[in-house]
């Protein structure tokens, strides 16, 4: 009777080996596939911090916008650019108190070289118009300078490894108000997953690089176009953002 426990718990043993298992010291078992996938995405994570922080040591020697652009026209931390037409690097006037910061740059900005020129675009110049503003009196960028393929949504990583190239941007122009336009540049820069429909028209301090400035999400122009009924919503940011400027 001995003996055939025995067998019967080598051959236990044999079947777990072969199936992978190491040890047998926990009372459950451990997927080490999971840990595998685990230690990946942890790789991935020390890598951007790591890069990031070379990337902001770089940004400290830039004192002016042509600094930056030329450092971004040159910037390959981001595989964006191999298939973008052009950096999109700004538009408007660097000496507003007034920022607007978009997602990233579609088909026509591309092409252009500029951001908010397609179909959003016009839009955009519209609600400005709407407040007694245009693009001379306000500074427009955008989180990715570059269009990421098919007009996609930037990836968390994408938009992790631009993060110093924005924050650099907004500390040199140093307005005294952001609009945070669509979901995108709002959780890239307040790094809250509150879905817009409950944060627009609120106001967030931001501290930029030991710069604290104001910063208001609102709807994206694009996002407009399709729900025509919530611009009334954006006209009220708009006129809370003119207001603030006085």
């Amino acid at each position: 009777m001995g003996k055939n426990l025995i067998n019967t718990n080598i051959q236990s043993l044999r079947l777990l080996k072969e199936a992978g298992v190491t040890d047998n010291l926990n009372e459950f078992p451990i997927n080490r596939f999971n840990i595998k996938e685990s230690f990946k995405n942890e790789d991935i994570e020390n890598n951007l911090q790591t890069m990031n922080l070379k990337t902001e040591q770089q940004l400290l020697k830039i004192q002016d916008l042509k600094e930056l652009q030329r450092f971004i026209n040159n910037f390959k931390g981001c595989a964006l650019y191999k298939e973008a037409n052009n950096v999109v690097f700004s538009d408007g006037n660097p000496n507003s108190k007034i920022m607007l910061i978009g997602e990233a740059p579609g088909h026509d900005e591309d092409i252009e070289g500029k951001p908010f020129v397609g179909r959003s675009g016009k839009l955009l110049d519209k609600m400005l118009s709407a407040i007694n503003l245009d693009r001379e009196k306000v500074y427009i960028a955008n989180i990715i300078p570059w269009r990421p393929p098919a007009n996609r949504k930037p990836t968390e990583n994408e938009i992790e490894i631009c993060l110093p190239l924005i924050h650099k941007h907004i500390e040199l122009i140093n307005p005294k108000v952001l609009l945070l336009l669509g979901s995108t540049s709002t959780y890239a820069l307040l790094k809250d997953k509150t879905p817009i429909t409950k944060i627009r028209g609120k106001w967030f301090t931001l501290n930029i690089n030991g710069k604290n400035i104001q910063a208001m999400p609102t709807f994206h122009p694009a996002f407009l176009l399709r729900q025509q009924k919530q611009k009334k919503y954006v006209w009220e940011d708009l006129q809370n953002i003119r207001d603030s400027i006085k």
